[in-house]
């Protein structure tokens, strides 16, 4: 028995993984009859160690919509936020270079205003000692002009006074404001891969301004200490509205997490009023401004409890009346579980918006009726699954075309505003038939549970359409728990596959999707209910294909949650599985408390309260019981080889959890490895995910000898 592939033959398929593109996002422009198509594309570059951006114009004829032509793509890596004029053609960037005059391999961000095809203006905007380090982030982060186009709004960490040892006090000159003795103060961040991010401030800055004005080119907003304004956007030119995080007690970690207490604010930026919308005991996400009918949408939730849960879409009426949307779920539409909008979701007469979130196992595209409240599905492009929706102007709407077994696809349609439920739309596809070669061409299989109350999971296989008759399967259970495993088409599959692997994911109860009755049926079940359905369907679906897959060579590879249900199965079942492959996995929640950035989790998943009241779960009975349904309560029983790769610096799961399992399976004469990358939780710095997917296989292979 043996798994044949060299370590060249790993590398190679990695880099040919690597060439795989992905569509992040595009902005639809119109003049007379040409429609602008411009997208922004990720890619890996492997001699560079780093993932690329870089965007590619699509010129296609307005009346048909038929392809015209394109441009080469150019690398946009640098530019880490960008806005729009409404009015005119104007860009502003914030850009992000190598400072070569620091020491410390700090990045300038500088500010661009490109107009009239020419850089207009630039400034660094950290000489304008005005703010800290601008939010760059997908969380908090924003840039977008004024509907006059004469001011730009951003957000950046609050200046704090400069601080001063003991030793130099009265040595040194100091700075105005400095605190003496305050240099090594512990400050309190927003978490993981949001690291020294704390208390972002609301910054107004002046289109127009030059050099030697005696206006500032910054004006400041103030806000509460109590919470953390993010995802600005501009109602008028006098109004902005926002999202305001709270974080007392305590700054809980944010990325991945939609269930923080915040709510939408209204701020006039001439006097500094705020007026609020919402319940504090609510979360607020993704405010989107219709101008032309002075409306905004956002998403809205109970706070607390699962991170990740149903988001209610909410609509504040120009009056200030606040209502949320409440919409039947059905076999097509199972809620809204995405954490935004699309930028720019609003039909132009105000009357839909367009949206994606997971149904099942797949991700699916939708347009809301605001008069009915009645959502709809979208047609799909030929060839895919799924789609996202990437931009909406005008009657036209652009998405990315999905599915496990080819890579993403582009297209464009127009739609009907009055016919949405009724005429589907005719797609035109951009990016040319991005087919994989057939040597590697890929076949997939999907399985449906429905063990009880009508409460569903689904499993889906991946394999090479010419498998052979001993196919080795690697199980690949998501993380979250609450998350998904959608039909987007994914690198790490296309490389286990060239080396003839199968992959099954598996939508257990409790991911997203799936309705909330399923969602909250695995809160205080977690190492069980979890545990017992990937295995179950791991075996349904070996079983169904034992003609291809050999049940004899089923792996296991899974991060964070997904590490904490594979370190679970082969602890669980330690005879099924012939090898563990996991990335910052949870091991013990009840060591995990104390040190995550996100400890209302391990209360929450243990069945132990909502989260709200950490202070009052410092009991021991509370740590028995995270114990209890922790893997290394298992990690005696373990007998496959296992390999831990981790981020020294994970704020999300601490790398002392896979120091402490591999402690344990080291005392009980288990094959073990521990990889330590200076990465964080996501391990997606490309030379680590190099490293990291190709020791997996080769750690497989030697599982056999």
């Amino acid at each position: 028995m043996a798994l044949k592939y060299t370590i060249e033959e790993a590398v190679t398929a990695w880099r040919r993984a690597s060439q795989i593109v992905f569509y992040n996002a595009g902005r639809l422009s119109i003049q007379d009859d040409v429609v602008d198509v411009a997208v922004v594309a990720s890619q890996r570059n492997l001699a560079k160690e780093e993932s690329i951006r870089f965007q590619t114009h699509f010129i296609v004829q307005k009346s048909n919509l038929n392809l015209l032509s394109q441009t080469p793509s150019s690398d946009i890596s640098t530019e880490k936020l960008i806005a729009f004029g409404s009015k005119s053609n104007v860009t502003a960037i914030i850009r992000e270079t190598p400072d070569t005059k620091s020491s410390e391999k700090k990045n300038k961000q500088i500010l661009e205003i490109w107009k009239d095809n020419c850089l207009w203006n630039s400034v660094d905007l950290q000489h304008l000692d005005k703010h800290g380090k601008v939010y760059t982030d997908g969380t908090f982060g924003c840039l977008e002009f004024s509907p006059d186009e004469k001011h730009l709004v951003y957000l950046a960490e609050k200046k704090e006074p400069k601080k001063q040892s003991f030793l130099q006090f009265g040595v040194a000159s100091s700075a105005e404001g400095s605190k003496v003795g305050t240099e090594y103060d512990f400050v309190e961040d927003w978490g993981e891969q949001l690291v020294g991010k704390s208390q972002p401030v609301i910054c107004i800055y002046k289109v127009n301004w030059e050099p030697f004005q005696s206006e500032d080119a910054v004006r400041i907003l103030e806000a509460s200490d109590e919470w953390s304004p993010g995802q600005l956007v501009w109602c008028s030119n006098e109004h902005l509205a926002g999202v305001a995080w709270y974080h007392q007690p305590r700054r809980l970690g944010i990325i991945y997490c939609s269930n923080r207490p915040s709510q939408i604010f209204k701020v006039d930026v001439s006097s500094g009023k705020y007026d609020w919308f919402g319940l504090k005991r609510n979360t607020a996400a993704s405010p989107r401004h219709h101008a032309e009918s002075n409306t905004l949408v956002y998403l809205t939730s109970l706070a607390y409890g699962p991170h990740h849960k149903e988001q209610q879409i909410a609509i504040i009426s120009p009056d200030g009346t606040v209502q949320q949307v409440h919409s039947d779920s059905s076999e097509s539409y199972q809620g809204m579980y995405n954490q935004s909008f699309p930028e720019r979701c609003w039909s132009s007469d105000g009357k839909l918006v367009f949206f994606t979130t997971p149904c099942k196992s797949s991700v699916q595209s939708y347009a809301l009726v605001l008069d009915s409240f009645k959502v709809h599905k979208l047609s799909l492009p030929d060839g895919c699954t799924g789609s996202v929706v990437l931009d909406v102007f005008q009657d036209l709407i652009l998405v990315c075309g999905v599915s496990l077994t080819r890579p993403d696809q582009l297209f464009i349609g127009r739609f009907d505003p009055a016919r949405v439920n009724e005429a589907p739309i005719q797609w035109k596809g951009l990016s040319g038939n991005n087919v994989l070669p057939s040597a590697h061409s890929l076949a997939t299989d999907v399985l449906s549970f429905k063990p009880e109350d009508d409460m569903e999971y689904e499993a889906s296989l991946v394999f090479p359409k010419n498998a052979s008759k001993k196919t080795p399967l690697i199980v690949v259970p998501h993380g979250g728990p609450h998350a998904v495993s959608t039909d987007q088409f994914k690198s790490e599959v296309y490389f286990f596959s060239q080396l003839g692997y199968a992959v099954l994911f598996v939508n257990y109860r409790g991911s997203t999707g799936f309705g909330e009755k399923s969602l909250y049926s695995l809160l205080g079940k977690v190492g069980v209910q979890d545990v017992q359905e990937v295995h179950h369907a791991t075996v349904q679906m070996v079983e169904k294909h034992s003609e291809v897959l050999d049940k004899e060579l089923v792996f296991l590879f899974g991060g964070s949650h997904g590490g904490f249900l594979v370190t679970h199965l082969s602890g669980q079942y330690p005879d099924f599985y012939r090898a563990v492959s996991t990335r910052n996995p949870v091991i013990d929640m009840a060591s995990m408390f104390p040190i995550t950035d996100i400890a209302d989790w391990t209360i929450v998943e243990s069945g132990l309260g909502d989260g709200s009241e950490l202070e009052n779960l410092l009991e021991l009975q509370s740590f028995s019981r995270m114990w209890e349904f922790s893997p290394i309560r298992y990690a005696k029983q373990v007998k496959a080889p296992t390999l831990l790769l981790v981020g020294k610096v994970d704020r999300r799961v601490p790398p002392t959890q896979s120091i402490e399992y591999y402690r344990a399976l080291k005392l009980s004469g288990i094959k073990t490895r521990m990889i330590l990358y200076e990465d964080c939780h996501s391990l997606s710095q490309v030379p680590v995910d190099t490293d990291a997917l190709i020791n997996t296989v080769l750690w497989f292979q030697e599982s056999l000898q």
